[in-house]
């Protein structure tokens, strides 16, 4: 009996350590202690450290799976040169917490190259969110709006066979919002997210062998079947928490230095927590996209999918959802890989 449990406990052990390390760099150990409870659900082994020296010595030692920095040090050169660090040993990912009390460094953030992860709605609600990216990242499994509502919901699906339908398929998409009960403010936010995400999909996702964006300047109001590979799914689905929004293509054409690119601008044109839309095209669909939700997802397969997801906290009032710095994350992987 007592050799037998010896066994389960090695391999627990041994399962556990295969999760690999995740790194907390912060120099708040309150904040330390609720993020090491968050990610312990992830069965990986934690360490804390209060600054990027301490953090450099254990990288000597041992390469983290994840690293977690507090965003003043994202924003320092020599935070910078340990995420590059960190990533070149083998680190999946570098997830970046940001107070609503630091708005005024996301113009800052959104020009940083090793920005991916922007993770900023307060504790404890957070840990929704944190758990998630985290749990994407060390397996590799980022596609599906359902990792970000709770179990067994239903989720809508329409698979567009025609251009011209997107503006119905809005507007009952905002029908069902308003169905769901949650209002008409997160109707009117949900309608404008989908409009920008469907719009991006269909005119700026589709390029030819040679790169070439040739559906940019079409008319948006005109006729158009689309091919097989120019389909493209819209999925939604609320638990009463968020509304999650999901658009896919097929085309993989966007990519994160793009995405980060149209952010940075538009942030630092608008102000701290305000996006200029003075201007049109791919990239203010996207700014104003993020302005609209909570958390902006994008999951990117190079050359096959890109898929983007909106999710609206609909648990807060509108005045509470005003002041609230965005959640922001990218991920990436390789096409054919599993799901």
């Amino acid at each position: 009996m007592a050799e037998t449990a010896r066994k389960q406990s090695t391999s627990k052990d041994a399962a556990t350590a295969d999760r690999g390390l995740i790194l907390i760099v912060h120099n708040d150990r309150k904040t330390q202690r609720i993020v090491h409870r968050i990610l312990g659900a992830t069965l990986c082994s934690i360490d804390s450290v209060d600054n990027l020296s301490q953090a450099r010595k254990l990288l000597g030692q041992r390469v983290p799976a994840l690293v977690v920095l507090d965003h003043k040090n994202l924003l320092e050169e020599s935070g910078r040169a340990f995420v590059d660090e960190a990533t070149a040993a083998g680190a999946r990912g570098c997830l970046v917490l940001l107070n609503n009390d630091s708005a005024d460094a996301l113009p800052s953030l959104f020009t940083v190259d090793a920005l991916t992860n922007l993770m900023a709605n307060p504790m404890p609600l957070l840990a929704e969110e944190l758990t998630v990216t985290a749990l994407k990242l060390l397996r590799d499994d980022i596609f599906g709006l359902e990792k970000y509502l709770s179990w067994g919901i239903e989720c809508r699906e329409i698979v567009f066979d025609n251009a011209l339908d997107r503006a119905d398929v809005v507007d009952a998409l905002t029908a069902d919002v308003r169905q769901f009960g949650l209002g008409p403010r997160v109707a009117s936010l949900a309608s404008l997210a989908a409009d920008e995400l469907l719009s991006n999909a269909l005119y700026n996702a589709p390029t030819d062998e040679n790169g070439f964006h040739f559906r940019a300047g079409e008319a948006r109001d005109s006729y158009r079947e689309l091919k097989p590979r120019e389909q493209i799914t819209l999925r939604y689905a609320s638990d009463a928490r968020y509304l999650a929004i999901e658009v896919t293509d097929n085309f993989g054409s966007l990519d994160r230095q793009t995405i980060l690119n149209f952010l940075g601008k538009a942030a630092q044109r608008g102000g701290v927590d305000k996006i200029d839309f003075s201007s049109t095209g791919a990239g203010m669909g996207i700014a104003l996209t993020y302005s609209c939700c909570n958390h902006l997802i994008y999951n990117l397969e190079p050359g096959n999918r890109t898929q983007a997801i909106g999710l609206i906290d609909v648990r807060f009032k509108p005045a509470e959802l005003g002041s609230m710095v965005s959640s922001f994350n990218v991920f990436s992987r390789d096409a054919g890989e599993n799901k």
